[in-house]
């Protein structure tokens, strides 16, 4: 037996031996290899799979202006920001909150899931790589389409990317499918209709790092949305708190600079559209902004792309075990 295949044979006792222990904690986190089975519940890789967390302690996002037919621009905005309010409120030990921000930096009019960066495939102008944002866009017409026809019964898509040597995101980009589900930003989210904050909290975990956990439907980031119970999903279990607990400690961020600029820079147009000498600069550890050479950083990236694990998706289905 070759030494990797040891190791995944090890990933998989271990996780067998952690759902029949039924532990308290029962979170996974996202990791860095396509292996479902494999549960992260610390900072520690297992071979070549490294959990995935920000690297800085805020990070942005942003709403596509167009918004949803069904919901306005302030709604959407409003239920956002409510969803990542209550992972970063989440009650750590002694009382602390996990640290991460999460700012909401408003409208763009980019909704394509894409990563711009050194990576043979971005288009790059004067020796720079166009800007990036981390984009919420509602798919009011085009959910369906190549492969995609399987894909139905999702609710909602989060896509990271990440740097495969160190577990660092460098991107996340949310979908919701509101051509083929209708939802409500209220409390009237009896089937059919699916609640939004419900399922934005969801994705949000997502979003900062957590996969689907392993512990009961009770949890938010149990894969199944149960429409029966869907407020559930709006306020966390103790799984839930767990795991954003353990992948961003609690710290004092009120001395702390917070630039929420994607790592690869900003832009709110698609890379097609950019003018990219206007791009702004990515952030640097301590969250200051800084103007550095992209080669090394998306050394990963392009590494994992020729893999072909272009992109982890993370995904939320009503009934039946999420893909993702």
């Amino acid at each position: 037996m070759s030494t990797k295949s040891a190791r995944w044979l090890g990933a998989a006792v271990a996780l067998a031996a952690l759902a029949s222990a039924q532990q308290a904690s029962a979170y996974c986190r996202s990791n860095t290899c396509k292996a479902s089975e494999l549960c992260l519940q610390d900072d520690n890789p297992v071979g070549d799979c490294r959990p995935l967390r920000w690297k800085n302690s805020c990070i942005g996002f942003n709403i596509q202006e167009d918004a949803s037919s069904e919901i306005s621009y302030q709604e959407i905005s409003d239920v956002l920001d409510a969803a990542f309010r209550t992972w970063e409120e989440a009650p750590c030990d002694g009382g602390r909150t996990p640290g991460i921000r999460v700012q909401n930096l408003g409208p763009v009019s980019c909704g394509a899931v894409e990563l711009n960066a050194r990576d043979g495939k971005t288009r790059i102008v004067d020796g720079l790589v166009p800007g990036n944002a981390n984009v919420v866009v509602f798919r009011d017409m085009s959910w369906t389409g190549p492969g995609r026809e399987r894909d139905t019964d999702i609710l909602a898509l989060t896509t990271v990317q990440f740097d495969k040597n160190t577990g660092d995101l460098w991107g996340a980009d949310m979908e919701i499918n509101t051509d083929l589900h209708d939802f409500t930003v209220g409390d009237d989210s009896a089937a059919p209709r699916d609640d939004l904050l419900a399922i934005v909290t969801h994705e949000a975990g997502h979003f900062l790092g957590l996969d689907h956990t392993l512990a009961g439907p009770e949890a938010t980031m149990h894969a199944r949305y149960n429409d029966k119970e869907p407020m559930n999903y709006r306020t966390l279990h103790a799984d839930d708190i767990a795991g954003i607990c353990q992948i961003y400690p609690p710290r004092d961020l009120s001395a702390a600079a917070c630039n929420p600029i994607p790592p690869h820079g900003f832009s709110p147009e698609c890379a097609e559209d950019q003018a990219v000498a206007c791009g702004v600069a990515p952030p640097g550890a301590d969250g200051a902004g800084r103007s550095v050479p992209l080669a090394a950083a998306a050394l990963g990236a392009a590494a994992w792309l020729r893999a072909g694990a272009r992109r982890r998706r993370e995904r939320l289905q009503r009934g039946r075990p999420a893909a993702g």
